[in-house]
């Protein structure tokens, strides 16, 4: 069986399609067989599909959107994930403690100890971090808009500055394990991991393999307002605000008063604005692969 490292080309501006060279090179020094393959526009089933198909693992080198990309095909195929981070944020990796040095991977290997996570499914776009739906999903979709290649902490600057121009909460309702609530305008987050974009961290206590979601809704009538909630989540004190709504569950309705744009894991969902829609567990497991401490 062989390794099958995934990079993204144009990821930390080339850096990734570097860093894959450079696993292939070390996992290769130390008798391992790889197998080396750069992410494509057209359909995964035509190309990740069959470069996993003798894989032990799947190391992803790029950012969480490449991930996102790896992990259905890695869970419905049973083979663990390893994330060598070379992005912006790297939520995943940062997440399970992983780094992109061919040592410690080759050590995971070797020790092969893995933990089964969940992956989320929002409307039928799999994320395994978080979901969102609101001002930072418009931020995504307006970045993507005008992205021709990799990307930093500083391409967000005028994206962010439009939607703060333009951007309006929908009044929003959700509906989890079959309890509706009313909760007013503002924004929502869906965690599956603690992880979020600037150590922001909505969802601070989401656990990815207890078969549930955390939903975390914040409240805000402008996104003037929204922009309040910033030192409280990097403090994490939201948790303790009066305001805030969190709730656990397996399967989450969302309704909203005007269609809203949606960002899984970073990226623009594949679909256009919605009002409704319903963020729940996609049926396999993700197998990840767990450093070596110590």
């Amino acid at each position: 069986m062989s390794v099958a490292v995934v990079y993204n080309p144009v990821s930390g501006a080339g850096r990734a399609a570097a860093m894959a060279g450079e696993l292939e090179r070390g996992l290769r020094a130390r008798g391992r067989a790889v197998v080396l393959t750069a992410t494509r526009r057209e359909p995964a089933e035509s190309w990740l599909g069959p470069a996993l198909a003798d894989a032990e693992c799947v190391v992803v080198a790029g950012g969480d959107g490449a991930v996102r990309l790896v992990a259905t095909f890695a869970s419905d195929l049973g083979v663990p994930l390893w994330h060598a981070p070379c992005d912006t944020e790297n939520l995943f990796a940062r997440a399970f403690g992983m780094r992109a040095d061919a040592d410690g991977l080759h050590a995971a290997l070797s020790e092969r100890r893995t933990r089964s996570i969940d992956l989320g499914d929002a409307g039928s776009e799999p994320f395994a971090i978080m979901a969102g739906i609101g001002f930072d999903a418009e931020v995504v979709h307006a970045l993507a808009a005008r992205r021709t290649g990799g990307i930093s902490h500083l391409s967000y600057a005028a994206p962010i500055a439009a939607c703060l121009r333009r951007w309006r909460p929908p009044g929003v309702a959700w509906t989890i394990d079959g309890e509706r609530e009313e909760l007013g305008r503002g924004m929502l987050v869906v965690g599956n991991l603690p992880n979020y974009g600037g150590k922001l961290n909505p969802a601070a206590a989401a656990v990815p393999d207890d078969g549930l979601l955390d939903a975390v809704f914040l409240p805000a009538d402008s996104a003037w307002s929204l922009s309040g909630w910033v030192p409280l989540l990097w403090t994490g004190l939201h948790r303790s605000h009066p305001s805030l709504r969190e709730r656990r569950g397996r399967k989450i309705r969302i309704e909203l008063s005007e269609p809203a744009l949606v960002q899984v894991d970073g990226d623009p969902a594949g679909y256009p604005a919605t009002r409704e829609i319903v963020i729940g567990l996609r049926a396999r497991p993700l197998h990840v692969l767990e450093p070596v401490v110590g």
